[in-house]
Formats: C-alpha cells, sequence, structure tokens
C-alpha cells in the first residue's frame, strides 16, 4: 500500500508529540505539548473515524492539562508516566490512565524554576530520560538529574556551560552527552565531583548549534547530533575526537530524529525547511575485523552516494517541529498548527 499523508487543523501550533504505547493492541492515542499560544497545553487525543464506512482517522481531543510557558520536550520516563520541561524553566512528572485516556493527567512532581537566572527564568531547553531518571539542561548551561520515583534533583552541575545548552542524550546510567548553541559537545561522568566535562569535541567546523542528539538503539557508542544548518553528525564514542560521519541533509535545521522502535536501519528526521525524511542505515554502516578480531561497525566518510533517503510527505512551507513512529504510523507536529498522520510506512 501506498504511503498516505493526512492532516488536521488543530488550531495550536505543536512542538512535541508522542505516541502512547499499548500493551496488546494497536495505539490510537497520542500526546500533544504546543507553544507560542496565550495559555499552552499538553493534550490527550485520540484518532477515530467519524463514519464506520471510512479509514480516515481524525484525531479528537479526550483532556487537557494547562501549562504555562512553551513546552520544550516530551519523554516517557515509564509506559504511563511522562517528564515535561517548559521555556519558564519548570518540569514537571505527568501521569496518563491506563484504562481512561479521557482521565485529567495527574501531576506526580513538578520541580519549578529548575533552571534560572538566580529570581529570573530560564528555559529548561530540553531532557532525556534512562529508566526513571531525567537529565534536564537549559538555558542557564545547567544540568540536572532528577528522580522521578523519589521527587529529588539527584546531581546539579550549575556552570556546565557558558552557553545555552540546546540538546541532551543519556549515553548511559552514569554519563550524559549535551550540545550548545556554538556546537561544542561535551560528555558528562554523573558520579565525579568535578564541574568539569569527561571529553568534548565540536559538532563541525562552523558553529552551529546541535538541536538534537540521540544514540543508536542497538549500538550506544554510536551518537548522532543533528545541527542547525541541517546536517546530520555522527560519532563512534570509542574515538570521539571529531565526526565520523557528516552529513549535508535538510535545507534548514533538523528538528527531531528518532530510530524506528522495532528497524534501527530506520532512521527518520524531520526539519524547519518542513520535510519529513526516512534515511536507510544500512548504507552507512560498514563492519571490519578489528585488531581482536571482533566486528567493529563505524560510520564511514566515503559512499555518501549510497545513501538512500525518501521524503516522506510533500514539503511544508513552515517548520516541522517533531515527530514520533509507531510501527506504520508516523506522527507530526507543526508551525502551519495541524497535525500529520502518515500512514503504511514500510518499516
Amino acid at each position: 500500500m501506498p504511503v498516505e499523508v493526512q492532516g488536521t487543523f488543530v488550531s495550536q501550533k505543536i512542538n512535541k508529540i508522542r505516541w502512547i504505547p499499548e500493551e496488546y493492541v494497536e495505539t490510537t492515542c497520542f500526546f500533544t505539548g504546543s507553544y507560542d499560544d496565550y495559555e499552552n497545553s499538553i493534550k490527550v487525543w485520540t484518532l477515530e473515524n467519524s463514519n464506520e464506512d471510512e479509514e480516515i482517522e481524525y484525531p479528537r481531543t479526550l483532556s487537557e492539562f494547562p501549562v504555562a510557558g512553551d513546552i520544550t520536550e516530551i519523554k516517557f520516563t515509564e509506559k504511563t508516566r511522562i517528564a515535561v520541561s517548559t521555556s519558564n524553566g519548570d518540569v514537571r512528572l505527568l501521569e496518563v490512565s491506563t484504562y481512561d485516556k479521557e482521565t485529567p493527567l495527574r501531576e506526580i512532581h513538578k520541580w519549578k524554576n529548575l533552571h534560572n537566572y538566580g529570581s529570573d527564568q530560564c528555559s529548561c531547553s530540553s531532557l532525556d530520560t534512562l529508566d526513571g531518571d531525567v537529565v534536564t539542561i537549559g538555558e542557564d548551561g545547567a544540568i540536572h538529574i532528577l528522580n522521578t520515583r523519589r521527587g529529588q534533583v539527584s546531581v546539579s552541575i550549575s556552570g556546565a556551560d557558558s552557553c545555552s545548552l540546546h540538546s541532551v542524550c543519556f549515553i548511559k546510567h552514569t554519563e550524559v552527552i549535551t550540545g550548545n548553541i556554538r556546537g561544542h559537545m561535551k560528555i558528562w561522568d554523573i558520579r565525579s565531583n568535578s564541574n568539569k566535562p569527561a571529553a568534548s569535541f565540536l559538532l563541525a567546523g562552523d558553529e552551529m548549534a546541535a538541536t538534537c542528539i540521540i544514540n543508536h538503539p542497538t549500538q550506544p557508542h554510536i551518537i548522532l547530533a543533528g545541527s542547525e544548518s541541517g546536517s546530520l553528525a555522527m560519532w563512534d564514542l570509542r574515538v570521539n575526537s571529531f565526526p565520523t560521519s557528516l552529513l549535508n541533509a535538510h535545507a534548514a535545521g533538523v528538528t527531531e530524529m528518532q530510530f524506528h522502535p522495532e528497524n534501527p536501519q530506520k532512521l527518520l528526521t524531520c526539519s524547519v525547511s518542513g520535510e519529513v525524511w526516512d534515511w536507510n542505515m544500512q548504507a552507512m554502516t560498514k563492519s571490519t575485523m578489528g585488531t581482536e578480531h571482533q566486528i567493529t561497525t563505524w560510520m564511514p566518510l566515503e559512499d555518501q552516494n549510497a545513501m538512500r533517503v525518501n521524503s516522506l510527505m510533500p514539503v511544508l512551507h513552515k517548520p516541522i517541529n517533531t515527530l514520533h513512529c509507531n510501527k506504520g504510523k508516523i506522527l507530526c507536529g507543526a508551525d502551519n498548527e495541524a497535525i500529520y498522520l502518515i500512514k503504511n510506512f514500510k518499516y
């Protein structure tokens, strides 16, 4: 079946969108987080057919949780709990009902003014989660590790960076990687008492912000970063002095990336230039015999013409800020106040 794209106007600029996972049935519910509105909110939606004879599914709002400030990130800490960061420096832990998605979201914890310039507010620009722990970063250059079970701040690195931090990713429980507005990437050992990074390197030659960072689901030593210029950089952290591969990708900044949960050879990216792309990662890996006869997989700089990239929907004239895939369905949220559902994606 060909890929279908269906857009629905929702009267809010969508900054983050996330499918809500289900155990034994195909999920139809998802979260959205808005920005640049008089009152922003996190909404729970469901996809439903308005007519039984139609195959078109329209999103319908089930519940709404008002939030002060713009939503900057939404990540799951458990199957029914999400960590949410906002532009006023707050971080919330919210829970959705397992059985009744129309029940309003419940606030479990709130870390108020976690990121600040003293008495002045500043944005909590991003966060990442790993097994109940949350790492947050902000425009104040600070890093905080939150324990969601106890509702405590377990580690704080207040002067981690002199620049505004844009992106963050857990490498493992004891290590996180951050990217700042000038493209400086730093690895932090959160067990260390020092406020200095364990390693640091540049995203690229020009000073472009690292807009998003993820690691490979099956090879956690491989890190991908999207830049403000639209390029994709890849590192093998075993040799972390420079990107193993740097690909000129989108025409403008990369806003979000996700590996398909069931096929790590599929990478999805969206951008400020209004594009949603599907990358074949198999063409970017090469196996060689290492010194001790082990197989080493790395990202080659050469053979970039072998890259296979598909555009999944017509280019919009507004930024696509977010995407999230679940099996053959991909959700996208954009600045044109619409939600897009891409169906029949082959993974």
